[in-house]
């Protein structure tokens, strides 16, 4: 298959009126949504790193698809993880959905609603993550999730949610897990400007 692809980009670079291929980073080749489940499908089982986001870009609009199917549906976490990742970099209002859907689930397993909540910190920025993930922080059944939920405020939003933080970490019935969100919180009071 990538010897098919490079074969592909060097006869489209080729043509006439071509468009010239980038110096770096993948070669967009439109692809059909078989194809491109099957190269995300690839992508997501790499096991020595992380695959860029531009790689996945190059795939075209059917890689987003791909990507929420496998994040909603797969039957393996770290595939759908991955997926969640993968699209938490992409960005997008398809991206934020799939992450909420997800994070909603609750027969999903922690593991991946924990991945759904770093993903939609990162897509709510500083800006939209305490509305985002405050009423997860206060509500969810899965201690691993509100902890998470948490973590995620307290390194993304820290003065909008540190206080919520530590409210929820005084009534938790499990505070340990809070540890780490805590110690953020801590980090950005120290690290925040004196107040006048």
């Amino acid at each position: 298959m990538a010897i098919a692809s490079i074969l592909l980009a060097a006869a489209l670079a080729a043509s006439p009126g071509a468009p010239a291929a980038p110096a770096n980073g993948p070669v967009s080749v439109p692809v059909s949504p078989a194809e491109a489940r099957e190269q995300v499908r690839a992508y997501l089982g790499a096991i020595h790193r992380a695959v860029p986001p531009d790689t996945f870009r190059a795939l075209g609009p059917a890689a987003v698809d791909a990507l929420a199917d496998f994040a909603v549906t797969d039957p393996f976490p770290v595939r759908r993880l991955r997926a969640l990742e993968a699209l938490a970099a992409l960005g997008g209002a398809r991206a934020e959905a799939v992450h909420r859907e997800v994070l909603a689930d609750e027969k999903a397993p922690s593991v991946v609603r924990e991945g759904a909540v770093r993903g939609l910190g990162k897509l709510a920025g500083r800006a939209g993550a305490a509305a985002a993930l405050v009423p997860v922080l206060e509500g969810d059944r899965d201690p691993a999730v509100r902890a998470a939920a948490a973590e995620t405020l307290a390194r993304t939003a820290p003065a909008a949610a540190c206080g919520s933080v530590r409210a929820r970490a005084r009534v938790d019935p499990e505070p340990a897990r809070f540890g780490p969100a805590l110690a953020a919180c801590e980090r950005a009071g120290a690290a925040a400007p004196p107040a006048r």
